[in-house]
């Protein structure tokens, strides 16, 4: 499954719950793997931080979030996280055996915070 993220800011998706409920939602829907697509942050500029980081702070953000909330751990099985693509996160879920969701809860999303 992928989750196109362009258009929100961290703060809109990353520590408050968000990224907690869709990876949950993504789980329940048995899924075997997630994509999020935050872009790579160069168009407007490389700025000295992210070099070669091959994403952005949005994406930077994410990352963090995955490596380190331990929540996340019953979903994700958190050594899965794929970097490589430039502009997208890519993490391995855990088995879901009983799937209790057939669809995204799109209304999860809050509105965008800008256009991109």
């Amino acid at each position: 499954m992928e989750i196109d993220l362009h258009g929100y800011h961290p703060s809109d998706i990353v520590g408050n719950g968000i990224l907690t409920r869709i990876i949950q939602q993504t789980w329940e829907m048995g899924e075997v793997q997630l994509t999020l697509i935050h872009g790579h942050g160069h168009k407007k500029g490389i700025s000295p931080g992210f070099v070669n980081t091959n994403t952005g702070f949005f994406g930077l953000n994410i990352r963090n979030a995955l490596r380190h909330d331990m929540e996340l751990r019953q979903w994700v099985k958190y050594t899965t996280l794929e970097c490589g693509q430039t502009g997208s996160t890519s993490i391995k879920l855990k088995s879901n055996p009983a799937p209790t969701r057939t669809q995204f809860d799109k209304d999860l999303l809050p509105e965008r915070s800008y256009q991109s």
